[in-house]
């Protein structure tokens, strides 16, 4: 998951690795408390002290990484582009907390 968050922002190199990290743990906590969606996998991102970033994320939903780049789009750096992102990110919020499927998950049952 962080290298697909990390490709779709304008940043190279490792510099902002370890703020990558911070805002998308940030939003998805803005996903899950503030609009109460259930994310469809965990997140887990870990910089070590010599910057080597570890991702045993198992979010893989397109709709879901494309909403925390946006967010990251617009808490790092100061974008001239910064309502637009905020926007977006609003509306890709909206579309997930009206659908089921983000929702109102609940672990499958070996009970029949």
């Amino acid at each position: 998951m962080f290298a697909e968050v990390k490709a779709m922002l304008p940043v190279s190199g490792d510099g902002y690795d370890a703020e990558i990290i911070l805002q998308i743990n940030a939003a998805a906590l803005d996903l899950t408390r503030t609009a109460e969606i259930v994310l469809p996998g965990e997140i887990n991102i870990v910089r070590a002290n010599d910057g080597t970033v570890t991702d045993t994320s198992t979010v893989t939903d397109a709709l879901v990484i494309t909403a925390i780049a946006t967010w990251c789009n617009m808490r790092i750096g100061n974008p001239a582009n910064y309502d637009n992102l905020l926007k977006a990110y609003e509306a890709m919020k909206g579309a997930l907390r009206i659908s089921g499927s983000y929702t109102d998950f609940e672990p499958e049952s070996d009970e029949t």
